[in-house]
């Protein structure tokens, strides 16, 4: 048996034709995070869960995602980009998926 894990999993707000507007049996990113903007790309790890959104949705997203999120709010100062982000909070050569 070959076993297979992943140390990060990425979900956008997008279905799978990239769709900005998504079916609610697509709403993949909204059903792990709860919360219900258009916008946003979790990503889960072992120990840590945070949504990037952008300004449209700070005030909603604020009060949608419980306390175990952490809530990037894209192109504030100190906020790092996802990939930035990543790189400091996994070890070289983690796997991902999506």
């Amino acid at each position: 048996m070959i076993r297979r894990s992943l140390d990060v999993y990425i979900i956008p707000s997008s279905d799978e034709h990239q769709s900005e507007y998504v079916a609610p049996a697509d709403e993949r990113r909204r059903y792990i995070d709860g919360f219900s903007g258009s916008y946003g790309v979790a990503v889960v790890t072992a120990r840590h869960q945070a949504l990037w959104t952008d300004g449209r949705y700070f005030l909603q997203a604020d009060q949608e995602l419980d306390c175990n999120w952490l809530l990037m709010k894209m192109k504030n100062p100190g906020v790092p980009k996802m990939t930035e982000w990543l790189q400091t909070t996994l070890r070289p050569g983690a796997k991902g998926g999506g």
